[in-house]
């Protein structure tokens, strides 16, 4: 009986030549936010997105194998901010995670990417063996920022040092304290239960109202669920993702499925600058802590950015 093989990375023209290369080895199957039935009939089209970790696992059910090859300047979100070595690792650390949750025999990479190294980490963090083709095909490094997308969605990322000795859950919290407290971000916060809410002045009128999940081991994903700068009624409603990368002190914050209410325009000049700032204020605000911790704990170094 023929494998059931995942592939993933095979919209692009390096893909189709590999489809037609193992077409006989297995029943192949593909996972993609924007699917290409017309162009690649000889594989079984997932309609899911490879940065997404719940559509990974549900791609991945029923897998015996996994090929692994990505090119972050394909389609992602209409926005996109973040760079490909990020989008790169929220991907492949999906892909390993769910391999694993599925007992997957062995996860195939293709190699070429300046990121092969740390890409092979991630995928083989969660216990599957990974094999590495002899064969390089090179890809851009590059993220494209704006694409023509069938969503008008918003994708960022960034990874932030995880202070020392604290646990994912203290991060997510201090965040918005830290949003609450920090002057200049205009910003207020509380809590209700699971809910995280922020507002300006007006509790009764929040910007945005956050409900905390735990996906996985490790990754805790904020629900938008209401407030001024979400639009109503979505059947997908966007997500604010703390993931932290196993066997490290890196935590990926990784907004996506987010559609903003503002016109475009006003969207990109105005609140996307000023989210990017906030979280870029974060993280700055994560590493000094770190720092301080090591020398706290006796280590002799010097801050450098």
């Amino acid at each position: 009986m023929k494998p059931n093989i995942l592939l993933a990375g095979v919209t692009g023209y390096i893909g189709k030549n590999l489809i037609h290369s193992i077409k006989d080895e297995g029943q192949l199957y593909t996972l993609s936010k924007y699917p290409k039935e017309k162009d690649f009939q000889q594989v079984t089209w997932l309609k899911k997105d490879i940065y997404n970790y719940t559509d990974v696992w549900n791609a991945m059910e029923g897998m015996d194998i996994a090929i692994y090859y990505l090119d972050p300047t394909k389609h992602s979100a209409k926005l996109t901010q973040a760079t490909a070595r990020d989008l790169n690792l929220i991907a492949a650390d999906n892909f390993g995670r769910a391999a694993a949750a599925h007992d997957i025999g062995k996860i195939i990479y293709i190699s070429g990417s300046r990121f092969d190294f740390e890409t092979i980490q991630r995928l083989e963090a969660y216990g599957v063996p990974v094999e590495k083709t002899q064969q390089i095909v090179s890809r851009p490094h590059v993220a494209v920022e704006l694409q023509v997308s069938k969503y008008d969605d918003v994708r960022s990322a960034l990874s932030i040092q995880l202070p020392m000795n604290w646990t994912l859950e203290q991060m997510v919290e201090y965040y918005f304290q830290w949003l609450d407290e920090t002057k200049g971000t205009m910003l207020h916060t509380y809590k209700d239960e699971d809910n995280y809410v922020i507002y300006i002045k007006d509790k009764q009128n929040p910007l945005l109202v956050l409900h905390k999940d735990y996906i996985d081991q490790d990754m805790i994903v904020l629900h938008l669920v209401g407030g001024t700068v979400v639009k109503p009624n979505l059947q997908k409603q966007g997500k604010l993702e703390f993931r932290m990368l196993k066997d490290t002190q890196k935590v990926l914050v990784h907004l996506y499925d987010y559609i903003p209410k503002l016109v475009w325009p006003v969207y990109y000049l105005v609140q996307s600058p000023f989210q990017g700032l906030m979280l870029r204020g974060f993280e700055i605000d994560c590493r000094i802590k770190h720092f301080n911790g090591r020398i706290q704990s006796g280590e002799d170094i010097k801050y450098t950015k």
